[in-house]
């Protein structure tokens, strides 16, 4: 494991606890042990789940159940955890909260909050997984001009790293969230566009069915804004993702589905 990386004696006192190492030799010694640094960090917090990825789970069950007692309290311990640590994510969780929370109440429009969100993502020099996510997660409020110019940073930087899976989830999750937005407001122009991105996100190789099936069904409801009227395809997703099990996807696409069949009646 440390063949070629430590000397006998800075073993002994790096295993003891009594010296550190530099970032280069532990990735070296990670990869002596075929371990990646993910895997290494959750080990070392004793396997416990990503703070970050927990929350999101959180206040996005909360908000599909439209819970908003169990909002304000993630709201509220955000907040609190913020106050706590000086650490901006946990600021960014409570703003996005506060977001979806106006969206499902007549809390006033939040410019503050939203505010916290579109600074921090214009003035981050170097765009990461973090920013990305907090990206997707916040779209729905930004202005249609603003919402363009923070999307070509981003792709940008998804693009930097594709080989990254995670990077390319995220991606896709980004693209068909914007292609949503423009679906619902009959932009043909601008659906094609963010649609041909999207396609560009899966191989042929790929093998993610719900990605194709989203895929095929935005390429149908583009095709109804085109010829104003249904394809049998949509039809057949939608009883996809009954029969999968996926009825929250299904319930969404349906939503979605009908909007685009009145814009084009």
């Amino acid at each position: 494991m440390y063949k070629g990386i430590l000397s006998r004696p800075a073993i002994s006192r790096f295993e003891k606890g009594k010296s550190d190492t530099t970032a280069e030799k532990l990735f070296q010694i990670l990869d002596n042990l075929n371990l990646t640094l993910e895997e290494f960090h959750f080990l070392y917090n004793g396997n416990k789940a990503n703070t970050d990825a927990m929350m999101i789970s959180a206040y996005s069950e909360a908000y599909y159940a439209k819970d908003l007692l169990r909002l304000a309290e993630l709201e509220e311990e955000g907040n609190k955890h913020f106050d706590e640590t000086s650490q901006i994510r946990f600021l960014h969780h409570a703003s996005i909260i506060h977001l979806l929370r106006c969206n499902l109440s007549e809390l006033p429009f939040p410019h503050k909050e939203l505010a916290v969100i579109k600074d921090y993502l214009f003035q981050c020099e170097t765009w990461n997984y973090y920013e990305l996510v907090l990206f997707t997660n916040s779209l729905d409020f930004f202005p249609e001009e603003v919402l363009d110019a923070v999307y070509t940073k981003a792709k940008e930087k998804m693009t930097e790293f594709n080989q990254l899976k995670r990077y390319k989830n995220e991606l896709f999750s980004l693209i068909s969230n914007i292609l949503v937005l423009q679906l619902e407001k009959n932009n043909l122009e601008k659906s094609l566009l963010y649609y041909a991105d999207l396609e560009k996100t899966l191989s042929t190789s790929d093998n993610r069915m719900y990605e194709h099936a989203m895929l095929l069904f935005f390429k149908e409801l583009i095709a109804v804004m085109q010829h104003k009227e249904d394809t049998e395809k949509l039809t057949a997703i939608l009883q996809t993702f009954k029969l999968l099990d996926m009825e929250r996807i299904g319930n969404q696409c349906a939503g979605l589905l009908e909007i685009v069949r009145k814009n084009n009646a």
